[in-house]
């Protein structure tokens, strides 16, 4: 038996837009990273998942809520 993991990067929610957060993930096929914004010059950390999905932006709101996909890397 073997476990699959995925992992999704969901949009900012309305308290981390007024907060102004900053994005701090990237992904890169089934790699994430994680960028330390405290210390610039540190390489990112990576981590490998059997799926990643990325959902941060790259998509419309339509009147109707639902969200569109307008790039490559969006996954709905």
């Amino acid at each position: 038996m073997s476990v699959k993991v995925a992992v999704r990067l969901r949009p900012f929610n309305a308290r981390e837009l007024e907060l102004n957060s900053q994005l701090v993930i990237n992904m890169i096929g089934n790699t994430t990273q994680l960028t330390n914004i405290n210390d610039p010059h540190s390489k990112p950390r990576e981590f490998t998942f059997d799926y990643s999905f990325w959902s941060h932006d790259e998509f419309e709101t339509r009147a109707d809520g639902l969200l569109v996909k307008t790039g490559a890397r969006y996954a709905d």
